[in-house]
């Protein structure tokens, strides 16, 4: 006689068992996955990484691009400072009196500020004009003219410019800066100019 494995009711006992035993290896399998510590790393802390990367490149290069900027502002105020130094330095001329080659004060203070000037930019040489107003003879104001550039020049030389740096040249009343026979046309033309030479 055949033995059953049904209950009363018609529970199947077998039928029981199998899934009960398939529940149990089924809930071992998975409790090793659950306690596991090797995690994978999400796609987005990887991103995070990389986007921390691409700012501090990014950082990087606006700071080099800052610097640059900075670097090329004080090249360019450097030659705009020196432009308007050299600009002074050849249009702030010597002054002299009537019918004299002697340095007033204000002549010495002029000098004063070229002789800095060429101390600071010891590769600059220079011509020394000497120029009078129209008033005397073309050859008195010729001689006129030579003393004063060599007044102008033997000045420098004593605040330690050397002679080589420096010639003179007369151009007497041959290149007046103002024209007129006014008082103020023939100061302004009682002159020494200085030349820077290329």
């Amino acid at each position: 006689m055949k033995q059953t494995t049904h209950l009363a009711g018609g529970f199947d006992v077998k039928k029981y068992l199998v899934w009960m035993a398939m529940a149990v290896l089924l809930a071992g399998l998975a409790a090793p996955l659950g306690c596991s510590k090797d995690t994978v790393p999400s796609p987005g802390s990887t991103m995070t990484e990389q986007e921390k990367a691409r700012l501090e490149a990014e950082r990087e290069r606006r700071l080099r691009e800052q610097r640059l900027k900075e670097a090329q502002l004080k090249e360019e105020q450097a030659r705009t400072a020196e432009a308007q130094l050299k600009e002074v330095f050849v249009n702030t001329d010597v002054h002299f009196d009537y019918d004299r080659y002697d340095l007033s004060p204000e002549a010495k203070q002029v000098l004063n500020e070229k002789a800095a000037y060429l101390q600071q930019h010891p590769s600059v040489q220079v011509i020394v004009e000497g120029h009078c107003d129209e008033r005397g003879s073309n050859a008195y104001n010729m001689a006129l003219g030579e003393k004063r550039a060599k007044a102008a020049e033997a000045y420098l030389v004593a605040m330690g410019i050397s002679p080589k740096r420096m010639e003179t040249v007369s151009y007497g009343e041959e290149r007046p800066l103002v024209m007129g026979q006014t008082e103020e046309a023939y100061a302004a033309n009682r002159r020494g100019h200085f030349v820077i030479k290329d």
